[in-house]
C-alpha cells in the first residue's frame, strides 16, 4: 500500500500565517500538524514500514517539510514528489504515485485533513478498491464536494446534492488512478476525475466519517477552524 499526503498547497485562506509558515507545519502542541497525520498512518494494524511506502508531496514551502522531516521519520523512509506549479489535487495525486510503488493501491491524504488510525484500517480493510471518505455537513454554503450515493456506492463525487461531503481522505486503485487528470473544473480535481471514472463504471464505496477535522478553511473561518484543532487535540497530549 502506499501512503500519499497532499502537502504541497499555499494554503491562502491562512492570510498572512501562510507567507511564512508552510499550511501543514502548523504547530498543534508542539508537533506539526504533518507529523501527527504521519502517527497516525505509522500505528494503523495494517500498516508496514518494510512494504508500503509513504511519499508526501510537497510545493509551497517545501524547504520547511524536508528540513523537519528528512529522508525518514522514526525509522520509516519517506519519499518525495514536487509539485512545482499548483494544477490541482489531481495532478498532485499523479505525482505522488509516480514516486510511489508501481501497480500499488494508493491512501491519499490531503494534508490538513486529520485522519484517525482507526479511520485508516477502516479504508484499507474495506473490499473496494475505490473508497472516498464522506461526512455529513449541512450548511448554507454551496459545496462542489457534495456527493451523492446509493446505498455505500457514490454516484456523483462533484456538484452533488446530499448533505454529505467529500472530506478528503481517499483509497484509489491503480485503474483510479488512470483517471487523474481526465477532466478539468477551475483546475485538475481528483473528484472531477473519480467522476469520470464513475460514469466509465468504475464502482467507487463510501466511508463515513463522524467529525471533519481540518486547517484553515473559511467555514465557520479559519480562527474558529484552529480552535476547533486545538480544543480536539487537547485530551490527546499528555
Amino acid at each position: 500500500m502506499n501512503y500519499l499526503i497532499l502537502a504541497a498547497g499555499k494554503g491562502s485562506r491562512m492570510g498572512n500565517l501562510s507567507s511564512y509558515l508552510q499550511k501543514c507545519m502548523y504547530p498543534v502542541y508542539e508537533k506539526p500538524f504533518l507529523e501527527l497525520i504521519l502517527e497516525s498512518i505509522s500505528s494503523n494494524r495494517f500498516f508496514n514500514k518494510n512494504e508500503d511506502r509513504i511519499v508526501l508531496v510537497v510545493g509551497h514551502l517545501r524547504e520547511q517539510i524536508q528540513a523537519y522531516f528528512g529522508d525518514s521519520w522514526k525509522g520509516i523512509p519517506l519519499g518525495y514528489a514536487l509539485q512545482e506549479e499548483a494544477l490541482g489535487t489531481a495532478h498532485a495525486v499523479m505525482l505522488g504515485a509516480a514516486a510511489a510503488e508501481a501497480g500499488q493501491p494508493c491512501v491519499i491524504i490531503q494534508g490538513d485533513m486529520w485522519v484517525e488510525s482507526a479511520h485508516l484500517e477502516r479504508l484499507v480493510d474495506m473490499p473496494q478498491a475505490d473508497v472516498l471518505s464522506i461526512v455529513r455537513h449541512e450548511c448554507a454554503h454551496k459545496h462542489n464536494e457534495r456527493i451523492d450515493r446509493d446505498g455505500d456506492r457514490i454516484v456523483r463525487a462533484w456538484q452533488g446534492t446530499s448533505p454529505f461531503v467529500d472530506c478528503g481522505i481517499w483509497k484509489f486503485s491503480p485503474a483510479m488512478l488512470t483517471y487523474m487528470m481526465s477532466g478539468k473544473a477551475d483546475e485538475y480535481r481528483a473528484l472531477v476525475s473519480v467522476q469520470k471514472a464513475i460514469e466509465q463504471g468504475l464502482p467507487v464505496a463510501a466511508l463515513e466519517r463522524d467529525s471533519w477535522i481540518h486547517l484553515g478553511g473559511t467555514e465557520p473561518s479559519v480562527s474558529e477552524n484552529l480552535k476547533d484543532l486545538l480544543v480536539f487535540f487537547s485530551g490527546t497530549q499528555p
